[in-house]
């Protein structure tokens, strides 16, 4: 092994590799829901698959990589320019879910008869809370650290964040079951696209998760010591 080459710099390495491959799939999703959107006229479930799609598979997922050391998009940005990022993208992404979920509930008298629809209104629901708690966090007025601490704010901005992602991407994942893809999207290439939004998922999450365990152990250390 080279001098100076330690586990944490391969590990870097690595990461910073799935991190390009991650910005590749979401860019190939991207593509993928445009141009179906566009052969469908952006109509009724079309329009609620481009909005809800690119909103959590593309807007939310980049905002989650933001804060990564080895994002190439935000890398050489500031922390305090990341967190500017993070935040449009969470508010312009959040606000594209919320505006096609509303668009697809006004359309339908039954909303929650599938499992596609109940997870997809559970993550709708989560997704205004996120994009409340968001601005919670990002401004830290004197009401919220009057209840907790700041690190207890940023602990839970990332946790809510990570369960309103999982329930985003879990809903595109049973969507692909759905009568609108069986009939619009060759059922070969279905499969293909399910695979697609699990590795995204799994590649995304990797920061969030170290940022959670991060503050999971600084969280617990902070309890020790409050009560010892």
């Amino acid at each position: 092994m080279p001098e100076g080459y330690t586990k944490a710099t391969a590990w870097l390495q690595i990461h910073s590799l799935l991190n390009s491959i991650n910005h590749m799939l979401i860019f190939l999703v991207a593509v993928f829901f445009f141009f179906l959107a566009r052969s469908l006229e952006f109509k009724d479930t079309a329009m609620h698959m481009f909005m809800t799609g690119i909103g959590f598979h593309v807007l939310i997922a980049q905002a989650m990589m933001s804060h990564s050391k080895v994002n190439p998009l935000t890398r050489w940005l500031s922390h305090r320019n990341k967190s500017r990022f993070h935040a449009i993208l969470q508010i312009v992404g959040g606000s594209m879910v919320l505006l096609g979920s509303l668009g697809k509930f006004s359309s339908k008298e039954v909303h929650f008869n599938t499992w596609h629809g109940r997870v997809g209104g559970a993550a709708s629901f989560f997704c205004a809370a996120s994009i409340v708690g968001g601005f919670v966090n990002y401004f830290q007025p004197k009401f919220a650290l009057n209840v907790m601490p700041s690190s207890e704010l940023r602990f839970r901005h990332n946790l809510f964040g990570l369960v309103t992602f999982s329930l985003g991407m879990g809903a595109i994942t049973l969507g692909y079951y759905s009568k609108f893809f069986s009939k619009y999207v060759d059922t070969d290439f279905i499969p293909g696209m399910m695979l697609i939004t699990v590795l995204v998922y799994g590649l995304t999450i990797i920061a969030p998760v170290s940022s959670l365990l991060t503050k999971l152990k600084y969280r617990s250390k902070r309890k020790a010591v409050n009560q010892g």
